[in-house]
């Protein structure tokens, strides 16, 4: 498993993030606290959800390494009965009742 340091650089990657003064300002913290953020330095829960918001990124995969970096998004596809019982679920029981439920849907 890689770490949050290493998630970082790939989310800022995949998000096409090239100027960190721009997502520092946007995140209300100094270009150096990115840079400590990337090298695995310490971070505030409020900094890492910002991140994360700011992002569009998992929160699960950012943080811990659960999941994959766009998981959030596929369980606002779920129809909105089902989303209350997800928040009772861990991650990768969430995921893998996500799997059940679109394997029985492509069935149908």
């Amino acid at each position: 498993m890689n770490s949050r340091g290493s998630r970082i650089k790939q989310a800022l990657e995949a998000r096409a993030v090239r100027k960190q003064h721009a997502l520092a300002s946007a995140l209300g913290v100094h270009e150096s606290a990115i840079t400590r953020w990337k090298e695995d330095g310490t971070m505030s829960l409020e900094n890492a959800i910002a991140l994360c918001k700011e992002l569009d990124v998992s929160a699960d995969w950012l943080l811990l390494g659960i999941g994959h970096m766009d998981q959030h998004k596929e369980r606002a596809e779920i129809a909105p009965p089902y989303t209350e019982l997800f928040a009772h679920l861990s991650p990768a029981a969430a995921a893998a009742l996500t799997k059940f439920i679109r394997l029985i849907a492509a069935d149908s």
